[in-house]
């Protein structure tokens, strides 16, 4: 049991509610083959891509005059070297990359579960751009969008990745909360929203590529 658990995102009345007890039996559902809603949180298999794809297609409908070239792009093969976003960086010039990632929830890690999303100061490829964090990080707080930050270890991104090869110069690494990575993955819809928010904002007023 110190490695196993039901999660389901309601209140002890909610439960009582629905009938669940401690004893009840549970068995494991079809539907968690699909992306399933937990009240403000999303679980699935793969949310690492499934969500940040959610994102760049919101970005996309939602993004009408953006101050600068933009180009979202869904890369292939990132857990094992990052291939498609060196693929795409070696032969399109890039001022900035600013990389969506999921955020491991983990107790070694200063990262809070909810709305906020996460901007990464360094991970297992090196530092991240001080200076695209801290317009990140101003457009944040102009725009009243909660953000933490973190350093991560055991960890890599398109941005980091690229940055270190020498394909792009400033890369920043916009990340959301998310438990049980690379299993079955939850996430809060709220930061997943903020994500977007915050790259439409960047994109609306910055002056570098993103």
């Amino acid at each position: 049991w110190e490695d196993a658990w039901v999660e389901t995102k309601c209140t002890t009345d909610e439960l009582e509610l629905a009938g669940i007890r401690p004893g009840t039996r549970m068995v494991i559902g079809k539907h968690r083959k699909r992306p399933f809603r937990m009240n403000d949180y999303i679980a699935s298999y793969t949310l690492d891509n499934k969500a940040s794809v959610a994102i760049l297609l919101a970005l996309a409908a939602s993004l009408k005059q953006p101050a600068i070239d933009v180009y979202l792009v869904a890369s292939a093969k990132e857990e094992v070297g990052a291939i498609g976003a060196m693929y795409f960086t070696q032969r399109q010039h890039l001022d900035a990359l600013i990389a969506l990632e999921i955020c491991p929830l983990s107790s070694e890690y200063p990262i809070e579960d909810g709305a906020a999303p996460v901007l990464l100061s360094q991970d297992a490829y090196g530092l991240y751009d001080e200076g695209l964090n801290k317009q990140i990080q101003q457009i944040a707080k102009q725009n009243k969008i909660p953000i933490q930050f973190a350093a991560i270890s055991g960890f890599g991104s398109d941005g980091s990745i690229a940055m270190k090869f020498g394909h792009v110069p400033r890369a920043a690494c916009l990340g959301f909360p998310t438990q049980n990575t690379h299993g079955y993955e939850i996430a809060h819809l709220g930061a997943i929203e903020h994500c977007t928010k915050l790259l439409r904002a960047y994109c609306e007023g910055a002056d570098c590529v993103g």
